[in-house]
């Protein structure tokens, strides 16, 4: 009977966790498995995570404050590591940054005015984590300039 019962609070306990690493459960799948989860950062910050493959794990990271959106962070290839972060402010994107190799390290920064339009891309064309190429652009998305480093 004690040990009945030691199991049964070992399982209410274990059932009961469903906040884990990721925050607490906000939406199950088909499956009953967790696809959602919201983890309050501060009064008025959160993040909102979500499986969207259904392997168990977030893949895509929305950050809020207040009632704006000011980052999504995406796993685009599922290996657990984010890959493009997007910034937004007053609900405009501001910044992304992109790793479209996979590799940990971004190969483009690009830099958005306040009004949405692309003011500058930065690029790692070797992937060697060093901006080795800048373009300027204009309000109408015209490219204006570009700097080419030296390696």
């Amino acid at each position: 009977m004690r040990r009945a019962a030691l199991y049964l609070i070992l399982a209410l306990t274990l059932f009961s966790c469903d906040s884990g690493s990721y925050g607490a459960v906000t939406h199950r799948g088909r499956d009953g498995r967790p696809d959602q989860w919201v983890k309050h950062i501060s009064k008025d910050e959160y993040k909102i995570l979500i499986d969207t493959n259904g392997d168990g794990r977030p893949d895509l990271i929305k950050t809020v404050k207040g009632e704006r959106m000011v980052e999504i962070e995406s796993d685009r290839n599922f290996n657990g590591q984010i890959d493009l972060v997007q910034q937004y402010v007053g609900g405009v994107m501001v910044r992304e940054i992109r790793d479209d190799n996979y590799d940990g390290k971004p190969e483009t920064v690009k830099t958005f005015r306040p009004n949405g339009t692309l003011a500058i891309i930065e690029r790692d064309p070797q992937g060697r984590g060093a901006i080795d190429v800048i373009e300027y652009y204009d309000q109408s998305g015209k490219m204006t300039r570009r700097e080419v480093h030296a390696k």
